[in-house]
């Protein structure tokens, strides 16, 4: 396909998801589903720059900003898009506002100036492929003008010399959460980090050691022409060497893997199930961490899978069935209160997973950064305390509350953590680094919680907390 069709196919799917309230990997993969004339090369491009897009949103804003300005184009024959409240977790989290960031400007845009100051291999010819697509939406402005003037224009002065909203906008991620890793982590560490941030994730996945060892399952991969490594710290995990259709594969078909972060695999760990143990999964999506909490216990005892969304709920069903995971029992929750059939349970293990602002995967899913305010995260760490506080009771006595979320800001994690304890003296934290050392797995320094940053360990972003209840 001609590279001008290609970028008015990423120009539509990015229309489609500024426009929508669903994730925008969930956006692409029905975009594509829909095209069954693209060929596999096709299908990639579409998705890689509309990613790299997503990634680098706002200083791709700064930079169209600019050229206009140049141009001197009146800012009201630039139509702009509009953004909706970011997407609402699975629980009773409050809307989140529509966020104080400018809208971005049309996506033929925002691919253009991509195309000319942030591609790793940029276009022979920018005009010829973005002019066609570029006429029939702005009319008004001249495409080769704006190429011209993007590509010359420079980051203004009062952005460069504040050092936090100059790393915020060359990384793209909201200012509130720079300022924050910058106190926490340092000038040098907050920078690395949001560096990291703001490249794409490793490809990683879960052997799943009820059908096989993570040796078959590489040596599967590899007949079918995946190149896979072990992962440095989960000892069930693989990197993958490319990005793979992970259904067309026989190895995952017979449920030998599982599409899932080094960093979700060793929150897992932090529970130290083993056979006949009961456990709650109270915040359960897909059951990813119900499957490997599954293969751990060896598929012996019982895991309840709990959440409110009833369609996750299904496919856990789905993924439990073709992994070999018969232990474990999809849940439906109400959306204030936990399950009838829980009332007189007492587990080994509660783990809540709670919904979260996602900060430690914005470099797998960039399109978080867009509309995460600081009042989004107060309302989830709202939601984060009353978990916490509904399921803490199912814990038995002598048993263990483990905590996780996938973000890397101290509202939603340590001072969650800090406020439950305060108000339960029956629960006292356990040293999670000591929790996985005795698993073989050596993290230095962040006793007594685990704090995974993925410009230190290669992971996504991650915080687990593990609680032990008096007897």
């Amino acid at each position: 396909m001609k590279t001008s069709s290609l970028i008015g196919h990423v120009v539509e799917v990015l229309e489609q998801v500024h426009q929508g309230r669903r994730p925008a990997d969930a956006v692409v993969k029905q975009f594509l589903r829909a095209r069954h004339y693209l060929g596999s090369s096709d299908r990639r491009y579409i998705a890689d720059r509309t990613f790299a897009i997503l990634r680098h949103h706002m200083l791709l804003n700064v930079y169209t900003a600019e050229a206009l300005a140049a141009l001197r184009v009146p800012a009201m024959s630039v139509p702009a898009m509009s953004v909706p409240a970011m997407p609402v977790p699975a629980m009773p989290v409050p809307a989140m506002p529509v966020p104080a960031m400018p809208a971005p400007y049309p996506p033929v845009m925002m691919a253009a100036a991509y195309e000319i100051r942030c591609a790793e291999h940029p276009g022979a010819d920018p005009l010829a492929e973005f002019d066609p697509v570029w006429r029939p939406l702005l009319p008004d402005i001249e495409c080769a003008a704006f190429l011209e003037s993007v590509r010359t224009v420079q980051i203004p002065d009062d952005i460069v010399n504040d050092e936090e909203r100059f790393l915020a906008v060359r990384t793209s991620l909201p200012q509130f959460v720079v300022r924050e890793w910058r106190t926490r982590y340092g000038r040098e560490g907050s920078r690395a980090l949001c560096e990291t941030m703001n490249a794409p994730a490793p490809i990683c996945i879960r052997v799943n050691t009820l059908k096989c060892t993570v040796g078959q399952c590489r040596e599967a991969l590899a007949q079918e022409g995946i190149t896979a490594q072990p992962t440095d710290l989960s000892p069930s995990g693989l990197v993958l060497a490319k990005r793979i259709n992970a259904q067309g594969l026989l190895s995952f078909k017979q449920g030998w893997f599982e599409m899932q972060d080094e960093g979700s695999q060793l929150l897992s760990l932090l529970a130290e199930v083993g056979p006949d143990m009961t456990v709650i999964d109270a915040c359960a999506g897909g059951g990813g961490k119900s499957l490997h909490l599954a293969a751990l216990m060896q598929n012996r005892g019982r895991i309840i899978a709990v959440d409110v969304d009833r369609l996750k709920l299904n496919n856990v069903a789905e993924r439990g069935a073709r992994a070999g995971a018969t232990i474990v029992t999809p849940l439906a929750a109400s959306a204030d209160a936990p399950p009838e059939e829980l009332r007189d349970l007492r587990a080994d293990v509660v783990l809540v997973d709670a919904p979260c602002s996602g900060t430690g995967t914005f470099r797998r899913s960039p399109w978080l950064k867009l509309n995460l305010t600081e009042e989004g995260v107060h309302a989830l760490a709202r939601t984060q305390r009353e978990l916490l506080e509904r399921y803490a009771g199912f814990v038995a006595p002598g048993g263990r509350l483990v905590y996780s979320t996938c973000t890397l800001l101290s509202e939603e994690n340590q001072s969650v953590i800090e406020s439950f304890l305060r108000d339960h003296p029956d629960f006292t934290p356990l040293p999670a680094c000591a929790i996985l050392a005795r698993q073989g797995i050596r993290l230095e320094g962040q006793d007594p919680w685990l704090e995974l940053l993925p410009s230190r360990t290669a992971t996504d972003g991650f915080f687990g907390a593990v609680m032990v209840r008096s007897s």
